[in-house]
């Protein structure tokens, strides 16, 4: 096949579909399948977010002071008892640590971690540590569970994610320990990572390209949901314990419930796995109510029409193999970057909810959580309007310029520096989804999950530096918003290097990966490509 051939078999939309395209187009497309499996994902998806920012209640620092039996306190320069201090004995001009403990303002609330294991004064580090725990957890996870996708497949390491979500959230509400709920923490970041991986690859890979965008947008919009679910949960529930137990119930019932999900044909046909492929296509068909399909589909179809040849990829790929190609490596660098700078913001301004001083925590979560909702319904229509490239450069650009834009707003006027602050996060929400659109379109089959963990890995480290340099706000107040607006502005260049993937099959093969990145840096480069292998659609 010429190369002008194989890239208008992928260009135009009215050749009719081959490769893994037509046959999910042959057993029903979009149908009932899709929908009912797009459903499932959402109920795990939907409290994602949830887990992601719990420590904003269950790690709340209410009021405070020492544990006296004289109920006399020495006072800050505020007038109010100080924290971390108590007279000792009867005197009044000697002071001392809190030996006998503290007392808590309890009205808004029951209890939290804090509370709970007296995590102030001189131990007030470790409940930042219990978020960057989970954090770490979750770059644990989107390395291992990402490689392990595509070696195991990503059904399987789907359903292993639910299990260890449900039960490490549940060891972590009954945690008779700090350290022992550090750990449960860890490890349910780790297999709530897996689990959005694997649960996105899984649901995109049986989309056919023309719903994918919407799909995408769509369960980005869901993880969105998870921050309203959290305010309503947090007043609702006011014992830490509770709050963490009702998070992760959810996944206890989508573990129940999603037995019953094939394997991504995608999957089994690039580690020619075609019985398996032939099982999954045949109930899709069934669920998808096309019974013409199973009688036309056989064994032997598959495999003539699928040689080893076409197949091309591996079998037992690994992250290794993203370093060995030069174009993968640019590209997998460059989605590293956008990743990393959108989560870095997206985060500080998610996580500080005590820049709003006065202001109510539970308006706050809600306003915060609410802004990102229609920004991610919008990257849909967007991306398959301006293309992913432009929508993703757009939203970078836009969110960097309200959050540096923030900056000169004086303390005064605190409703207009929210406003600015609100606007920016729900962009770097935008950014996100479309970058996680982007991810899942760039990288071939056999190492999607792999480069998708990779890149999920750097991303979230943002989030784990995020608050680090929030610290610095008390003494340097414009370095954090300066860094994190200068961040995001510097990554959105390196959008101009990604190929754009807009109505485009997903690459099964290295050599079709490598194709879309040659065609993009010689239009780049304004000269034709010179040896580039054809984009072709087979599987």
């Amino acid at each position: 096949m010429g190369t002008g051939r194989g890239l208008r078999e992928e260009g135009e939309p009215g050749r009719k579909a081959k490769g893994l395209g037509g046959l999910l187009e042959r057993v029903g497309g979009w149908g009932c399948f899709q929908m009912v499996h797009v459903a499932i994902v959402c109920v795990s998806f939907a409290f994602v977010s949830t887990h992601s920012f719990l420590q904003n209640f269950t790690a709340s620092i209410p009021d405070h002071h020492c544990r006296s039996p004289g109920n006399l306190w020495p006072v800050d320069a505020q007038g109010r008892p100080e924290r971390c201090l108590r007279f000792r004995g009867n005197a009044t001009n000697e002071t001392e640590t809190c030996v006998e403990g503290w007392v808590y303002n309890l009205t808004t609330i029951q209890s939290t971690i804090v509370t709970e294991w007296d995590l102030v004064c001189s131990l007030k580090s470790l409940q930042g540590l219990a978020q960057s725990v989970y954090l770490a957890g979750v770059l644990l996870g989107a390395i291992v569970f990402g490689g392990l996708a595509d070696r195991l497949g990503r059904r399987a390491i789907f359903l292993w994610c639910l299990f260890q979500t449900a039960a490490l959230n549940t060891g972590a509400a009954l945690a008779p320990s700090f350290s022992i709920y550090c750990v449960c923490r860890c490890l349910t970041g780790s297999g709530m990572s897996g689990l959005v991986l694997n649960g996105m690859g899984l649901v995109l890979e049986w989309t056919t390209p023309s719903h994918r965008a919407v799909v995408s947008g769509f369960l980005s919009f869901v993880l969105s949901l998870g921050q309203l679910n959290l305010a309503i949960l947090a007043f609702g529930l006011q014992h830490w314990r509770h709050l963490q137990l009702a998070a992760g119930a959810p996944y206890a019932l989508c573990f129940l419930c999603s037995w019953w999900l094939p394997e991504s044909v995608r999957w089994l046909m690039v580690r020619r796995r075609f019985s398996g492929a032939l099982r999954a296509l045949k109930l899709v068909s069934w669920i998808n109510r096309v019974p013409a399909a199973r009688a036309q589909l056989s064994l032997e179809m598959l495999e003539s029409e699928y040689s080893q040849e076409e197949l091309g990829g591996t079998p037992g790929s690994s992250v290794l193999d993203l370093f060995r190609s030069r174009e993968m490596l640019a590209i997998l660098a460059c989605i590293m970057g956008i990743w990393f700078s959108a989560t870095f913001a997206f985060y500080s301004l998610a996580l500080d909810l005590q820049r709003f001083p006065g202001e109510d925590p539970y308006l706050v979560q809600i306003v915060l959580g609410s802004i990102d909702l229609p920004f991610r319904l919008l990257v849909p229509k967007l991306a398959n309007r301006l293309g992913r490239k432009l929508t993703l450069s757009s939203c970078m650009i836009l969110g960097a310029g309200f959050l540096l834009g923030a900056i000169p707003v004086p303390h005064e006027l605190g409703r207009l520096r929210m406003g600015l602050s609100v606007l920016s996060k729900g962009f770097m929400s935008a950014s996100t989804s479309c970058n996680i659109l982007v991810v899942s379109e760039v990288f071939p089959t056999s190492l999607r999950m792999t480069g998708m963990g990779a890149s999920n890995m750097v991303g979230h480290l943002g989030g784990v530096m995020a608050p680090l340099v929030l610290l610095a706000s008390p003494t340097f107040p414009l370095l954090p918003p300066i860094l994190f607006g200068t961040t995001v502005l510097a990554a959105s260049i390196l959008v101009v290097f990604l190929p754009e993937t807009r109505g485009l099959p997903l690459p099964d093969t290295l050599e079709q990966a490598q194709s879309r990145v040659h065609r993009c840096w010689s239009r780049l480069l304004r000269r034709p490509r010179q040896g580039a292998l054809p984009l072709q659609t087979k599987l």
